[in-house]
């Protein structure tokens, strides 16, 4: 499979999670050590703090998020993917706040042959 195919299967995979609620879903699709950083330059390290950041999201109404791929390569065990994101707000004044910017991630293929998220970083457009 090449590196586009296996990238769009795990942002699917993402997108149901996040869009799903399911935080615990979404943090495994990261590697136990994963760094991430949602653009505001503090990193985030391992699941636990992923979570807990994307339960905040969930928490405050985000959805609706989409991936579209930019760039993908890598080989070997490592590939990446430089993507735009999009996603909703909740409703509010009967108005529902969009927002995206642009994201990069690093997949590494984990012993038990799954792709997981090594580093994770994103901006939003202003």
């Amino acid at each position: 499979m090449n590196n586009r195919l296996i990238i769009e299967a795990a942002n699917a995979e993402w997108n149901k999670a996040l869009n799903s609620g399911n935080v615990k879903d979404l943090a495994a699709l990261y590697t136990e050590n994963a760094i991430l950083s949602p653009g505001n330059g503090v990193p985030l390290v391992g699941r636990a703090e992923i979570a807990n950041l994307f339960k905040g999201f969930v928490d405050a109404g985000v959805h609706n998020h989409t991936l579209e791929i930019i760039e993908a390569g890598g080989s070997g065990k490592i590939i990446y993917q430089v993507a735009r994101w999009s996603a909703q707000g909740a409703e509010a004044n009967g108005e529902t706040p969009s927002f995206g910017g642009i994201t990069t991630s690093v997949f590494e293929l984990s012993a038990d042959g799954h792709w997981l998220a090594r580093t994770h970083v994103w901006n939003v457009n202003q």
